[in-house]
């Protein structure tokens, strides 16, 4: 298989698992908005009450987390092969980023699946529940920052290779921007399912 060829056939995987990550993003926007609420999102305690009475939205949402780590995983894979011919430097930065956010996506739904587990089933010798609460929420903000500096360093090697549409890397500028800045969770959601398609298109096209 020849260089191009190769390159067509990452291209190929990684438009496929940029299709994958959008629906998942699409789907955790679906359930965070309609099946978990905003109340339910923004007050502790109804969310513990969600989790004793209907944990299947929570669960839910921690199995699309690991869906999209594991999406994240083969772009990240994809854009390291696409980056490292003429941006090596930022390659490499980019994956140690996108590993640590993936790592930090998996650590925060693993251990929401066991704090769900807990609250429905309620274990007298268990008690820190708040400080779970407080390890996974870090853990998310933690794995949004990481994945935003990402967006940053592939969209801004991209842009300055000519490697993607500009249009595609200045959104994706945007939503790496985006993703430093807490209180904007949703906006990010809906800005990386338009990135995550049009990624897909491009990539789609070019294989």
């Amino acid at each position: 298989m020849t260089r191009q060829n190769s390159k067509r056939e990452f291209e190929k995987l990684g438009g496929i698992a940029a299709f994958v990550s959008a629906g998942a993003a699409g789907a955790s926007l679906f359930v965070a908005l309609v099946l978990i609420g905003m109340d339910a999102l923004s007050d502790p305690q109804r969310l513990a009450e969600l989790a004793r009475v209907n944990p299947l939205p929570l669960l839910l949402q921690d199995a699309l987390k690991i869906l999209t780590a594991a999406a994240a995983f083969i772009l990240v894979m994809v854009f390291r092969k696409t980056l490292r011919e003429r941006a090596p430097t930022m390659a490499r930065a980019a994956v140690v980023l996108g590993l640590l956010a993936i790592g930090l996506l998996l650590a925060n739904a693993l251990l929401s699946i066991f704090a769900v587990a807990q609250a429905a089933n309620p274990s007298p010798n268990f008690s820190g529940g708040d400080a779970l609460t407080a390890v996974i929420g870090l853990l998310g903000m933690g794995a949004i920052m990481a994945n935003g500096i990402w967006y940053l360093l592939v969209n801004w090697a991209a842009l300055k290779n000519s490697l993607l549409p500009r249009g595609l890397c200045y959104l994706g500028l945007v939503l790496g921007a985006a993703s430093l800045i807490p209180f904007l969770a949703l906006g990010v959601l809906v800005l990386g399912v338009a990135w995550a398609i049009w990624l897909g298109v491009v990539w789609r096209r070019a294989a």
